[in-house]
């Protein structure tokens, strides 16, 4: 089997993910779930939804359902209200499409309802998978995609439901008797027909797979722990799956949280670029034409994704707290890959030294927390501000709290203390952070603070990942393909004073091949040699895909110190 390959990085994370029940009065009201998927000739073709809400008593005017029409950067099913059909104890139940003003993230819509709910609702709609070729934009796999045998994709995609966040007794079911002999449907939390109690957002933000699924293990039903796919994947799962389920029990005994379920859902894209997106319980990640992933490896992907399980700030925009879920992810994954023996101190030097490049080379680095929030969608690189700033931040941070307790306590010692307070009930935000960080180290943590949040360049501490690494300044060269690095197979968003329109490459170039970016990556003097098909012709495209140098920092190991004192 094929070693998985590096590729392009497309990851997300939906912030808040850890769904929260509001107290109520009475046992929640009930929400009862249908999926029909359905295949003609063995191709997966259709997903017919049958929603059933008790009493729900909507108001006439008011939102009875809810969805995005486009979520970041992807389009969903973003149903007409004639492609909803409803009723009540009443009969017929017309519905009206009012979308919202759009956000940051996506535009919502609305559906409501003509005249008040009388008694239950019953709801059906459907959709088709998303048809998606080598020209579709990489980005979060929110999207229900057609797989060989049957279909995969996020709730988010297809889902139209009650807005809120009031938990409901939330039961699904699968119908799988229009699918081929054997089929499978797994959701994020488990196999087969479920009940749990949570809101209805909890549907829309998690993944679903139905058709002739292959897992590790085989059979899933009740287990906490699987892998799932349609399409065989070009690397060895078992392999995967075994390194990962190790990492995922240590990961979950250090966030007191033994025995978590954990599902991971792998998807083929038709483009060479993949990437993934972390939900409820669960991760997706897709893999390119060439067997390509993501930047480092698929195990360290992983193991970022994973993560999100856990850190996670409340109460603020995405664009402001981003650093905080992606830059934890950043840190822990590797530091807690090292603790646990999954990565040895060469591979977590490499690792760390990939995050400063990401971090001292984007061209977006000093903008503001906000300012990048507004290109999240639109320019990946300002999407990979909050990972790289986020874990420099955390660095420097952990070795300021070490340096003070004279190594009694770390960073290790804050995330958890937010965690507990989550867990009893507590909205923990940016302010109790700042209260945290000024609590732990002095007033001199609130400037450091809004200098990271103001974009302001962060020098790694001394001590950071000592005694075993010291950090040292070096000049390095970004590295930029000079187009849009989520749109790998045809070429768009070429900027005009790149060194890539210099050598003549154009937008709407079908890429026939390329020299692989994390192959760029690796040499700064390697060019690259695309061949590209432009109507009728195919040309050669040569380049330097770097650009000046700026000032960066990396880890250095310091020498004579044994890998028994690397404490980190």
């Amino acid at each position: 089997m094929k070693k998985l390959t590096a590729g392009l990085l497309a990851t997300t994370t939906l912030l808040g993910l850890a769904f929260g029940a509001r107290a109520a009065d009475g046992p929640p009201p009930a929400l009862d779930l249908v999926l029909t998927p359905h295949a003609t000739n063995g191709t997966a073709d259709r997903m017919d939804v049958q929603l059933h809400l008790a009493a729900p008593a909507v108001a006439a005017g008011q939102a009875l359902l809810r969805m995005p029409t486009y979520i970041v950067s992807t389009p969903t099913a973003g149903y007409d209200a004639s492609a909803l059909v409803a009723r009540d104890d009443k009969g017929p139940l017309p519905l009206t499409a009012v979308d919202e003003k759009p956000t940051p993230t996506g535009n919502y819509r609305d559906y409501n309802v003509d005249r008040p709910t009388v008694g239950d609702v019953i709801v059906r709609y459907a959709t088709p998978p998303r048809a998606v070729d080598v020209s579709t934009r990489n980005g979060p796999l929110f999207d229900l995609r057609r797989q060989e045998g049957g279909m995969m994709g996020a709730g988010v995609y297809f889902l139209a439901l009650p807005p809120g966040e009031q938990p409901y007794r939330i039961s699904l079911k699968w119908n799988l008797a229009d699918m081929p002999q054997g089929s499978r449907g797994v959701w994020s939390l488990g196999e087969g027909d479920q009940s749990t109690v949570g809101p209805a957002e909890m549907l829309a933000f998690s993944f679903y797979a139905a058709g002739a699924i292959k897992s590790v293990p085989a059979s899933n039903e009740g287990g906490n722990f699987g892998l799932y796919w349609l399409n065989q994947p070009p690397f060895d799962v078992n392999e995967l799956a075994g390194g990962i389920q190790r990492l995922y029990g240590y990961m979950a005994h250090f966030f007191k949280d033994d025995g978590a379920p954990y599902r991971v859902f792998i998807r083929a894209n038709p483009y060479p670029a993949g990437g993934g997106t972390a939900l409820a319980k669960s991760f997706m990640f897709g893999y390119g034409v060439d067997g390509t992933t993501v930047g480092n490896d698929t195990q360290m992907l992983l193991a970022h994704e994973m993560t999100h399980n856990w850190p996670r700030l409340d109460g603020d925009e995405h664009a402001a707290t981003a650093w905080y879920t992606e830059g934890t992810a950043e840190y822990y994954s590797v530091v807690l890959a090292q603790r646990s023996g999954v990565i040895d101190l060469a591979k977590f030097q490499r690792i760390i030294n990939e995050h400063a490049t990401n971090y001292y080379t984007n061209p977006f680095v000093a903008l503001t927390n906000t300012a990048a929030g507004a290109k999240f969608w639109s320019d990946a690189r300002a999407q990979r501000v909050p990972y790289g700033r986020g874990f420099v931040y955390f660095a420097r941070l952990d070795a300021e709290i070490r340096a003070k307790s004279n190594g009694k306590r770390s960073l290790d010692d804050l995330v958890l203390e937010v965690q507990d307070r989550q867990r009893k009930g507590e909205k923990v935000g940016l302010d109790a952070w700042v209260d945290l960080v000024v609590r732990e180290l002095g007033a001199g943590a609130r400037q450091e603070y809004e200098d990271m949040v103001a974009g302001t360049l962060i020098q790694p501490a001394a001590n950071s990942f000592a005694p075993c690494f010291r950090p040292v300044a070096e000049a390095e060269q970004p590295l930029d393909l000079g187009f849009d690095d989520m749109s790998l197979g045809v070429v768009a968003g070429l900027r005009a004073d790149s060194p890539a329109a210099a050598a003549g490459l154009k937008n709407g170039d079908v890429v026939l091949s390329r020299i692989p970016t994390p192959d760029l990556a690796k040499d700064p003097a390697k060019r690259q040699e695309m061949s590209v098909k432009r109507g009728d012709q195919t040309l050669a495209i040569s380049y330097s895909p770097r650009l000046p140098a700026v000032t960066s920092w990396h880890w250095e190991r310091v020498p004579g110190t044994p890998d028994s004192a690397c404490h980190l």
